[in-house]
Formats: structure tokens, sequence, C-alpha cells
């Protein structure tokens, strides 16, 4: 079993709302597909944005977050780590939301794969992500 299965297993996603107006009951799944896919184009396919986020604000982006963190974890192809880490961009950096603060003390918990993905010399996108997001948590 993957850490990502493990992470998403912890939420019942069925109580949070989704951004597409309907329960968040899929998103797990949604969320999963994003970490088996082997391309940028099949990840954004899945458009897990207009999920986790309505013009650019978070919603229910906790269990989103924490998820993303664990797929980083793993073994991704430099496009889907490169969405990932985009996404989670978007959930870190909403000024003077509540939600964003909870979103970077799940990023904190994990800056090693952020640090990772910083040092990598991977795809500038996802060393911009990284440094993006542990720009926001430097505090």
């Amino acid at each position: 079993m993957r850490l990502v299965d493990v992470e998403a297993g912890r939420y019942d996603w069925s109580a949070y709302e989704c951004g597409c107006t309907n329960s968040a009951a899929h998103l797990a799944d949604d969320l999963r597909r994003l970490v088996e896919a082997q391309s940028v184009e099949e990840a954004r396919a899945l458009h897990i944005e207009n999920h986790a986020l309505i013009q650019s604000i978070p919603q229910e982006p906790v269990p989103v977050a924490s998820v993303l963190m664990a797929a980083l974890a793993g073994d991704l192809s430099p496009g889907v780590r490169f969405v990932c880490l985009d996404l989670l961009c978007g959930l870190v950096f909403n000024d003077g939301d509540d939600s964003s603060k909870a979103c970077q003390e799940i990023a904190r918990q994990g800056l090693w794969l952020l640090y990772r993905d910083l040092w990598s010399g991977a795809l500038p996108g996802i060393v911009g992500c990284a440094y993006y997001v542990l720009r926001v948590n430097r505090g």
C-alpha cells in the first residue's frame, strides 16, 4: 500500500464540499489517479485544481494538501510531481486565509520533501514550485 492511499483513506471525503459543488467523495480517487498519471497532460486532464480551488480560493484544502504531500514522498513522473507541487502552491498561498495557514503547516511537516525537489535539478517548474512553497513556509 502506498503512503498516498493511507493518507487519502484518513478522511471522510463525502463530508467535504468540492469545488464542483458536489460532495468531495470523488476527490480521493481523483488524487490517486493523479499520482498514477505518467505525464503532465494526463495529470492536468483530471482538472483537480477545479475541485480543490475555486478562483484560486481553496475548497476544503487540508485533506488535499495532506494527500499531495504524501504523493510527493512517492515515485512520481516529473510532470506529475510538477502538477502536485503547482497545486500545493495554490493551497498554501492565499493572503489572510486560515485554510492556507493549515496547508502551510502540512507542508512544513514535509519540508525535507520540498528541499529534495528544490535541489533535485529536475524540471525548472518543479524547482520553482518547491522554492515557492518553502518561501511561504519560511516563517
